[in-house]
């Protein structure tokens, strides 16, 4: 099965140290919609970064996707340093960084992905999931570190 996924990561109301949390979206070739979206990092701690946030999006969907059974899908993504740090175009120099980057890139092969970097506007789905887990997290409706699916569903065209 081939997928398109899209994935986002914020950190607020500071960066570092605020609230690091992802959202990302898999459309898979058969139809289905699959969102997801969580807490990277404990709030307000040092490692609750952008980047931090931006790794476990990808990270997330890229471990949904083989679950979900996908082989070489295109990953879109509107942060240029991991995108660039996962194609080998940038060295990854932070310390904090170096876990996730050998965990994304041993997903990555994995499932065989193709990884490109794509303009803010472009990302508006996977960034409202990002958004919608910062919100949960400050009601408290999201407490521990990791990674959900929202929901799972056909596409509007395939229930026409």
């Amino acid at each position: 099965m081939t997928a398109l996924g899209y994935f986002d990561g914020l950190c607020e109301p500071k960066n570092p140290g605020g609230i690091a949390t992802f959202g990302f979206v898999i459309y898979l070739d058969n139809g289905d919609k699959v969102e997801g979206y969580g807490l990277a990092e404990k709030p307000f701690s040092r490692n609750s970064t952008n980047n931090v946030a931006e790794y476990n999006g990808l990270i997330c969907l890229m471990q949904t996707m083989l679950d979900l059974g996908v082989s070489s899908p295109i990953i879109k993504g509107d942060s240029q340093l991991v995108i660039r740090q996962i194609n080998g175009e940038y060295k990854v120099k932070s310390k904090r960084l170096v876990p996730l980057y050998e965990k994304a890139m041993e997903l990555k092969r994995r499932l065989n992905a193709t990884i490109v970097w794509i303009p803010r506007e472009e990302n508006k789905e996977a960034d409202m999931l990002s958004r919608v887990a910062y919100e949960l997290v400050r009601k408290n409706q999201i407490r521990d570190v990791g990674c959900s699916i929202m929901r799972k569903r056909k596409s509007r065209e395939e229930k026409e």
